[in-house]
């Protein structure tokens, strides 16, 4: 299996809502979210929005971060400063974004706490810097309650389950294999829309065409499969 990156359908909804967002004017709201649930892609296309994207800052998020943790955390990014304190870190973010354009993106948002959440709210009012939260259903569930800072969102993307185009265009960079489209759809209901699941699907599968001596997946050879990698239902998406 090869590593690559696909641009799928949520991965083009995404960057063009970033790149929407990253044209802000100061003083206008400038807040995305983009939401979905576990092994749909939101990290890897993060982080490749922040790789090709020389005004991007991307921080994941960790358990239990205090205001000062995540503050440092973007400061290290942005500069290579850890300032000790909350004051004095989110006096360094905003003096540094004032002069220098920036889109901030944090990934897995879902772990912040609305204190958190509210000291990005500060830094996004006073210096216009556009922020993206990236994470779980519960993300979306948490902003849209909070008024004062869903007003500030513009724009919200949702990472949708991985679907047949998806997968076999992921055989075939992935691993030069012609996922046939019946196929396609049997892989999309087992890994129930994680990417993270179909990998695990397509390592079987190379090694099952390799000792076929082919190229071709048909159905049959996805129902020959074992059913140890088959995920749990998702809970209802939030509309």
């Amino acid at each position: 299996m090869k590593n690559v990156f696909i641009q799928t359908s949520n991965v083009t909804a995404f960057n063009e809502a970033a790149n929407v967002v990253s044209d802000t004017v100061k003083g206008q709201p400038g807040l995305m979210v983009a939401w979905g649930y576990a092994g749909r892609g939101k990290t890897e296309c993060s982080r490749a929005y922040a790789v090709r994207t020389p005004s991007a800052v991307y921080v994941r998020v960790f358990e239990d971060w205090t205001p000062r943790a995540m503050l440092a955390r973007i400061c290290f990014e942005l500069n290579g400063m850890q300032p000790g304190s909350v004051e004095r870190a989110k006096r360094i973010l905003i003096e540094e974004l004032e002069q220098s354009a920036k889109i901030i993106l944090i990934d897995e948002a879902d772990r912040l706490t609305m204190s958190n959440i509210e000291h990005l709210r500060d830094i996004h009012d006073e210096t216009g810097t556009p922020i993206v939260l990236l994470g779980e259903p519960s993300l979306y569930g948490r902003l849209t309650s909070k008024r004062r800072i869903w007003e500030r969102v513009t724009r919200v993307v949702e990472f949708k389950p991985v679907n047949t185009e998806d997968i076999i265009l992921y055989g075939l960079k992935a691993s030069d294999l012609k996922v046939q489209p019946a196929a396609a759809h049997d892989l999309s209901r087992r890994c129930q829309g994680s990417f993270r699941l179909l990998y695990h699907l397509m390592v079987d599968l190379e090694r099952k065409a390799r000792a076929n001596k082919t190229r071709e997946i048909e159905l049959e050879m996805i129902e020959s499969l074992p059913n140890r990698r088959l995920a749990p239902t998702p809970e209802k998406e939030p509309k």
